[in-house]
C-alpha cells in the first residue's frame, strides 16, 4: 500500500492554521500589538480575546504561548516571532505541551474542576518552559461560583503564570473578570479577506477553484474562516477537479440568481403571475422554502446596498429594478421578508406558508418615497405625477377625431378624452404599480369621457381598449400638418396639435388634459370642474406659452382665459362630458343595480331614496361642494 493512502487526511482547518503573528487573517491590529508587548517585555498576567466563532481567538491563544516559551532563538526571554522548530512550539502547536493547559470552560464548569485544574496547580512552578500558561476557551460557560473562585487567582497570578481566556460572548463574563484582563476584539473577516485567502490556499493545493465560487463561500462562511475552509473541504470532495460558482450552489442549495432576479422583480412590479411562476420553479425543482427566503431576505438586502451606491449588484438586471424601486422600498422589503422567514419556520406546509407571505407582503409595501419625489416635483411644476416613466419613452400623441366642427363655431371639448383613447401608444411605458396609478386617478379628478358620448360613459379599461380597438385609432391630424408644414385652421386639430407640442412638457400636458376647453373663434376658455380648481394658477403662469405655440402651429393670435366658476363650468361643459358617477337608481329604470354588477342578484333600487326627497344637512353641503356628489340614502 502506498504512502499517499495510509497518510491519515488532514482538515484544511488544522493543516493550514496559522502559526506565526504574520500568518493571521484580518486581525492585524492585535498581532501588531501582541508582538509590540512581547518586544518591550510588557507581558500582562491575563488576557480576554472574545469575538464570533472560527476568527483566530484559540490560534492566537497558542501562537502567543508559544511567544512566551519559544527557545529556538537561543535567548532566555519571550520572542516577538516564534521559530516553530524548537520543541515548546512543536509540542504547544500539537496541544502536547504540558506547561501548556488547553481547558474548555463548557465541559469544566463546575467550582471542583476549577479547582482541581488551575487554583491548586497554579503555585506550582513549570516543569520545563518559561511560562505557565492557562488557555480558558468558552470562558463565559462557567459558573458564577467557579468565577468567584478563580477571580483571587486571575487578579493575583505567580509571576510565572499566564491566563488568556477566550470566548464568543463577552457580555456573559463577570466584570470583575474582564476589568482584570487585557481585552482584545477580533471582528469577523471580510468576504474579500476569506476570498483572497482561499485562493492562495487552493494554488498551494493545486485546486482549479474560481473567484467567483470562492467569494460565493466567502459570503455563506459569515466572516468565519473556519467555516470557510470547512466548507472548501466540502467542494473539494463533491467536486471532479474542477471547484465553480454553480457547483458551490448546487453543493449549497443556493437559489439560482434568475429565480431570485424573478422573485424581486414580481415584488417590485406587484407581478402576481410571476411571483407565482417563481414558487412553481420551486416546486418542480424541490427548493426549501426556508432557505428561499433567506436568499431572497440576502439578495434584497444587497440590492438596497446597491441602489446607494455600495457593493456589486446581487444579480443580473439589479441596475434596472434600482431604477424603478427607491431606496425605502427595498428596505421594507427586506425587513417583511426576514419577518416572514421567521413565521415560515414553524409551518407544517413552508412553500405554501412563503407563497401565500410574499403574497401579502406585495401588497403591503408601497414606493413612498417615490410617491413624495413626484408630488414635490408637481408642487414645483415639474410634471410630479405627470411625469414620462423613467425609460423615456414619450407621452401618447393626440387621437385624430372623425369628425371635426367648423373653425369659428364655438366647440367644447374635453382633452382627457384623448388621453384616454390613444393610451394604447405606450401600453408597455405607462404601466406603474397600483398606489401610483390610484394616486393619479384621484389627483386628475375622476374618470375620463369620451367627446362623442351623448349619455354617461363607464370608466374604460385602457388596457382592454389597447388590445381590441388598435385599428380605431389613425395618426394624428396636428402630427400630419408638422409633417406637411401647413398652417391649422380647425380648432379641434389645432388642441390635438398644442397637445402633441406640449407632450415633452408634463406640468403643462397634466394641466392640458385636465381641463375643459371652449372654442369661440380666437377666444378660448379654460375651465376646470369641481375638485380641480388646484390647476388655477399653474395654468395661469402657463397660458402665454399656449398662446405662442398656437401662434405658431396656425398663424392666429388666439387669446386664452381660465374659468373656474361652477356655472361657467356647468355651462361650458359638452353633452358628451357628463358627469361620469352614474345617476340614481329609479325603482322602474332599465339601470337596476344588477344589470350594472352582474355578481349582485338583487334589486336593491326600492332602498336607495332620491336626494331631492331628503333635506341634505348644513354639515354635509360643504363636503359636497368639494369632493362633488350628492345623498342617496
Amino acid at each position: 500500500m502506498s504512502e499517499e493512502n495510509t497518510t491519515p487526511y488532514v482538515s484544511l482547518a488544522n493543516k493550514y492554521r496559522p502559526q506565526k503573528f504574520e500568518d493571521l487573517v484580518g486581525q492585524e491590529s492585535i498581532s501588531k500589538t501582541l508582538q509590540n508587548a512581547l518586544k518591550l517585555g510588557r507581558i500582562a498576567h491575563a488576557y480576554l480575546f472574545y469575538g464570533p466563532r472560527g476568527c483566530g481567538k484559540t490560534t492566537t491563544a497558542r501562537i502567543l504561548a508559544k511567544a512566551l516559551n519559544c527557545t529556538g532563538h537561543g535567548h532566555d526571554k519571550p520572542t516577538a516571532e516564534p521559530c516553530g522548530q524548537c520543541p515548546q512550539c512543536r509540542e504547544i502547536a500539537r496541544s502536547e505541551d504540558l506547561d501548556v493547559l488547553e481547558l474548555d470552560a463548557a465541559s469544566n464548569t463546575q467550582v471542583e474542576k476549577v479547582r482541581e485544574a488551575i487554583i491548586d496547580t497554579v503555585a506550582l512552578a513549570a516543569s520545563r518552559d518559561r511560562y505557565k500558561v492557562f488557555i480558558l476557551d468558552e470562558v463565559h460557560m462557567l459558573s458564577a461560583s467557579s468565577f468567584n473562585a478563580l477571580l483571587k487567582t486571575i487578579e493575583e497570578p505567580p509571576q510565572h503564570v499566564v491566563f488568556i481566556l477566550a470566548t464568543t460572548e463577552k457580555h456573559k463574563v463577570p466584570a470583575t473578570i474582564v476589568s482584570r484582563c487585557q481585552t482584545f476584539r477580533f471582528r469577523p473577516m471580510t468576504s474579500d479577506e476569506i476570498t483572497n485567502h482561499l485562493m492562495d490556499l487552493a494554488e498551494a493545493e493545486g485546486l482549479d477553484l474560481t473567484e467567483k465560487a470562492a467569494r460565493i463561500i466567502a459570503k455563506n462562511a459569515g466572516g468565519a474562516m473556519r467555516d470557510a475552509l470547512t466548507l472548501m473541504d466540502r467542494a473539494i470532495a463533491y467536486s471532479d477537479g474542477k471547484i465553480d460558482d454553480k457547483l458551490v450552489g448546487e453543493m449549497l442549495g443556493l437559489t439560482p440568481q434568475d429565480l431570485l432576479s424573478q422573485t424581486v422583480g414580481a415584488l417590485i412590479d406587484k407581478d402576481s403571475a410571476a411571483l407565482h411562476g417563481a414558487f412553481e420553479t420551486l416546486r418542480a425543482e424541490g427548493f426549501d422554502a426556508n432557505a428561499f427566503l433567506k436568499d431572497l431576505k440576502n439578495a434584497l438586502g444587497d440590492l438596497f446596498y446597491f441602489s446607494l451606491g455600495q457593493g456589486a449588484a446581487p444579480f443580473d438586471g439589479a441596475q434596472e429594478m434600482t431604477a424603478r424601486a427607491s431606496a425605502g422600498l427595498l428596505a421594507a422589503l427586506s425587513r417583511k421578508v426576514n419577518k416572514l422567514a421567521e413565521e415560515v419556520k414553524f409551518s407544517d406546509n413552508a412553500l405554501v406558508s412563503a407563497e401565500v407571505g410574499l403574497f401579502t407582503v406585495m401588497d403591503s409595501c408601497f414606493d413612498v418615497d417615490g410617491f413624495i419625489r413626484r408630488l414635490e416635483a408637481l408642487e414645483r411644476g415639474e410634471g410630479g405625477i405627470s411625469a414620462p416613466p423613467a425609460s423615456g419613452a414619450s407621452r401618447p400623441a393626440a387621437v385624430k377625431k372623425a369628425a371635426s366642427p367648423q373653425a369659428n363655431t364655438p366647440t367644447h371639448f374635453s382633452a382627457s378624452a384623448a388621453s384616454a383613447a390613444d393610451v394604447h401608444e405606450n401600453t408597455a411605458s405607462k404601466r406603474e404599480n397600483g398606489v401610483a396609478a390610484a394616486q393619479r386617478e384621484a389627483l386628475s379628478g375622476g374618470t375620463h369621457m369620451s367627446v362623442q358620448a351623448k349619455e354617461p360613459v363607464p370608466s374604460v379599461n385602457v388596457s382592454a381598449v389597447a388590445q381590441s380597438e388598435p385599428a380605431a385609432v389613425s395618426r394624428p391630424a396636428a402630427q400630419a400638418s408638422s409633417e406637411t408644414g401647413a398652417l391649422i385652421t380647425d380648432n379641434r386639430q389645432l388642441w390635438d396639435a398644442l397637445l402633441k407640442a406640449f407632450s415633452a412638457s408634463p406640468f403643462v400636458y397634466d394641466v392640458m388634459t385636465n381641463c375643459s376647453v371652449h372654442f369661440d373663434g380666437d377666444s378660448w376658455t379654460i375651465s376646470f370642474g369641481k375638485g380641480k380648481e388646484f390647476y388655477k394658477v399653474p395654468a395661469q403662469n402657463k397660458l402665454p406659452d399656449l398662446e405662442k405655440q398656437a401662434f405658431k402651429l396656425s398663424g392666429r393670435h388666439i387669446k386664452f382665459q381660465i374659468s373656474v366658476s361652477a356655472s361657467a363650468s356647468a355651462a361650458q361643459r359638452p353633452a358628451a362630458q357628463a358627469p361620469s358617477r352614474p345617476a340614481p337608481v329609479s325603482a322602474t329604470g332599465s339601470n337596476r343595480i344588477s344589470d350594472e354588477e352582474p355578481f349582485v342578484k338583487a334589486d336593491f333600487s326600492a332602498d336607495i331614496e332620491p336626494a331631492s326627497s331628503k333635506e341634505v344637512p348644513e354639515e354635509l353641503k360643504g363636503i359636497l361642494d368639494v369632493i362633488g356628489g350628492e345623498v342617496l340614502a
